[in-house]
C-alpha cells in the first residue's frame, strides 16, 4: 500500500467525494486530499473554507488528512513522497478528460501511477456544480452533502443575496 493523493476543486465537497475519499482511505496507507487552489475559477469558497469542510467532513477517518496546493498536482503529490494519484469517474464522458491528464502526470512523473475509482452508481449523477445551482435555487440539498456543508452552503448563499452577488 502506498500514499495517495485525490486532488481536486471540492467546491463544494459532495457525498460523492466522501464516497472516493472513504474507499481509497481503505485501499491506500495514506490519503492525502488536496484542495486545488485554481485562480482561473471563482469558487463559492474560499480555499480556507473547503479546507475546513473537508476536514470535518472527514475526521473519523484515520488515515486521510487536508491540505491546500497551487501549481501541478504531481509536484505536489512528489513534494508528500505520494506514488498514486487517486481519479474518481462518474461517466464515461469522464474517462476522456482523466485519460489524458493521468497520461500527461506519467510523462511528468513516471513514479506516480493514476488510480481511478467509479464513483457508486448513488452517486453518478452527483457534482459540485449541481450542488450549487439547487442551493441557489432554493431545493434540498441535504442528500448530496453533509449537514456541515449544508450549512455553510445555506449561509454563503445568504451571504451572497445580501451583498447583491450571485454565483
Amino acid at each position: 500500500m502506498a500514499t495517495a493523493v485525490y486532488p481536486g476543486s471540492f467546491d463544494p465537497v459532495t457525498r460523492g467525494h466522501l464516497d472516493i475519499i472513504k474507499r481509497a482511505a481503505k485501499i491506500n496507507d495514506q490519503l492525502i486530499v488536496a484542495v486545488l487552489i485554481n485562480s482561473a475559477k471563482n469558487p463559492l469558497f474560499t480555499v480556507e473554507e473547503r479546507v475546513a469542510l473537508l476536514r470535518e467532513c472527514c475526521k473519523d477517518i484515520p488515515n486521510v488528512t487536508v491540505e491546500s496546493f497551487d501549481g501541478l498536482t504531481v509536484e505536489f503529490a512528489k513534494k508528500r513522497h505520494a506514488s498514486v494519484m487517486v481519479r474518481g469517474l462518474r461517466a464515461v464522458t469522464d474517462f476522456e478528460n482523466e485519460i489524458q491528464l493521468a497520461q500527461t502526470n506519467h510523462a511528468l512523473m513516471p513514479g506516480i501511477e493514476t488510480m481511478f475509482l467509479a464513483t457508486s452508481i448513488k452517486w453518478s449523477y452527483l457534482s459540485s456544480t449541481i450542488v450549487k445551482e439547487a442551493a441557489r435555487y432554493g431545493s434540498n440539498i441535504s442528500k448530496f452533502v453533509t449537514p456541515n456543508v449544508e450549512n455553510a452552503i445555506h449561509a454563503k448563499v445568504e451571504q451572497l443575496r445580501a451583498e447583491g452577488k450571485m454565483f
